[in-house]
């Protein structure tokens, strides 16, 4: 699969060439809380085809966002990680989820749900002024 670039020389433009794919952010918010096996990303991520989350995860890790880990004993498997420039889009994430929390609404019958997953809004709403 090739990949797609903007091809503009913008701070917004590499980060989107670098974490812009579909499903590479929400990779990134389940390694939030720590590495994570390849299965238990798949279950999480329902939706995404395991060809798409190999290819994502090769990509986030060609760019420096994860790598690969083996999580010590007893599970002693191998695991995915957020490198330190991964972890710096923590902030990036939070600020999605807010931004995002405004037009949640209610969930449609066919959205999947897990209890990980930011689902109301960071603060009440500020109605607006008489």
């Amino acid at each position: 699969m090739t990949r797609r670039s903007y091809d503009q020389y913008c701070a917004v433009a590499r980060a989107l060439d670098a974490v812009g794919e579909r499903w590479s952010l929400l990779i990134v918010r389940e390694l939030l809380a720590g590495p994570r096996r390849y299965t238990d990303l798949h279950a999480d991520l329902p939706g995404v085809s395991t060809d798409i989350l190999a290819t994502r995860l090769r990509q986030l890790e060609s760019e420096g966002v994860l790598e690969r880990c083996r999580l010590e004993r007893p599970a002693n498997v191998s695991a995915y990680r957020l490198t330190p420039r991964g972890e710096a889009l923590r902030g990036v994430i939070e600020a999605l989820a807010a931004w995002g929390a405004e037009g949640l609404g209610e969930p449609r019958p066919t959205e999947a749900m897990r209890g990980h997953w930011f689902t109301g809004p960071v603060t009440a709403p500020v109605s607006p002024g008489p």
